[in-house]
This record gives C-alpha cells, sequence and structure tokens, in this order.
C-alpha cells in the first residue's frame, strides 16, 4: 500500500516536474548571471524552494538590494503558504503523524498543493503520497536549477527561448483539473478579478505582494459561503 501510494505520488509530480525544468533552468542561468556560483545557486533551491521568492531574490540582487531586503521580501511573498497549509490540516489531520505531516510540508508549493487538494477530495492522503509528490518535485527543482547554472554561461537571454510562459500555464492547467462546478468558476474569476485590480489600485511592491493574499482570502472566503449555501 505504501509503495503503491508513493508511486502515485511520484506520477502525480510528472507535471510540475516537466513544468519546473524550464523555470528552474531559468533562474540556474539568472543566478549565474548575478555572480551567484553553481554550488550557491543549487543549495539556494535545495533550502528556499520557493521559485517565485528565488526569482525577486535574484531581481533585488541585480538592482543591488541588501540581503534584508530580499528576506522581508521573501517573507510577504510566501505568507500565502500559511493560508495552504491551513487548509490542509482538516485532511491531514488525524491520518498523517504530526512530526511526518510537517517535514513532508516543506515541498509544499503552488503546484503541490493544487495537485494534492484535487487528489484529496477522492482520497485520504497518505505519508507515502506526499513524500512521493513533494520530493520529486523538489529533486526537478534542483535538477533544473544546477543544469542551468552550468548552462548559464552559454545562454545570454532566456526570454528568447519562451520559457516564461511555462508557470502561467501551469497554473492554468492546475485550474482546469480544480474546476469541478460552476461556483469554481465563479470563485477563480473572483479571485483573478481582486488580484488585478487591487495590483492595479496599488501599483507599488507592496501591492504587488500582497496582491495575492488579499485575493486569496477574500475568494476562499466567498467559496466558503456558497459552499454553505449549496
Amino acid at each position: 500500500m505504501q509503495k503503491q501510494e508513493l508511486r502515485q505520488g511520484i506520477n502525480d509530480s510528472i507535471p510540475i516536474v516537466l513544468g519546473y525544468l524550464p523555470l528552474g533552468f531559468a533562474f540556474g542561468v539568472l543566478a549565474n548571471e548575478v555572480g551567484m556560483s553553481i554550488i550557491q545557486a543549487t543549495m539556494m533551491s535545495a533550502l528556499c524552494f520557493t521559485g517565485a521568492g528565488q526569482y525577486v531574490a535574484i531581481g533585488i540582487m541585480q538592482a543591488g538590494g541588501a540581503v534584508f531586503t530580499i528576506i522581508m521580501a521573501n517573507i510577504l511573498l510566501n505568507l500565502r503558504y500559511l493560508l495552504f497549509s491551513t487548509s490542509l490540516v482538516p485532511y491531514l489531520k488525524g491520518r498523517v503523524p504530526t512530526a511526518i505531516g510537517s517535514l513532508l510540508t516543506y515541498g509544499l508549493t503552488d503546484e503541490t498543493y493544487a495537485v494534492a487538494m484535487n487528489r484529496y477530495q477522492n482520497h485520504l492522503p497518505t505519508a507515502s503520497y506526499i513524500a512521493g509528490l513533494h520530493l520529486s518535485s523538489h529533486i526537478g527543482w534542483i535538477a533544473s536549477t544546477l543544469l542551468g547554472a552550468l548552462m548559464g554561461s552559454y545562454i545570454g537571454n532566456t526570454d528568447r527561448l519562451g520559457l516564461s510562459f511555462s508557470l502561467p500555464a501551469m497554473y492554468i492547467c492546475l485550474l482546469v483539473f480544480m474546476i469541478k462546478r460552476k461556483s469554481d468558476i465563479f470563485v477563480a474569476l473572483s479571485s483573478a478579478v481582486l488580484c488585478l485590480l487591487i495590483g492595479y489600485l496599488v501599483p507599488s511592491t507592496m501591492g504587488n505582494l500582497f496582491n495575492i493574499i488579499i485575493a486569496t482570502i477574500i475568494a476562499a472566503s466567498l467559496g466558503m459561503f456558497i459552499n454553505e449555501r449549496d
């Protein structure tokens, strides 16, 4: 049973890994451009594992920003994982030991969260499944970063490769898999509109960091309200 769950987690991670490959590769290239060594870039992906946060760090380094700025930006940007992990508690409680669950959720990302939540609608969560899903995704991110850092000196501009669209494309696919009812479409569109509206009304770095969190809270509350009425 555990081997089957582990294998299922690995299989479910394949689309995520395929999406991570160009993004991790591009990060490795950019890290090389700002002066990071191959080991530093690879260890950053191993120890941080936050694609958006790592790209923000690279941008701040390019602008000559301080380490404190990088840390604070990452804290604000990754506050959404507090919401993600909290929403997982009802599924994991009593089924996955707290210590093991806490350790495995180190690999929690937007993509693994979406895939896991989709599975938990019809299957009980297990530590083996989470390990397969999270570890495979993390290894894919680390490996792609390493490859990008190694090839960084040979590639000048990553934009010409069209790598920047891979993450939005993957998010769109994951969203489609999550939608099962008309109310899901309404909540998804509401969160997108709110995110864009807040970003427009507060056109600053702080607004860009908070718009996703605020839109998520409002849309999640709206979805809960709709479910209770149904």
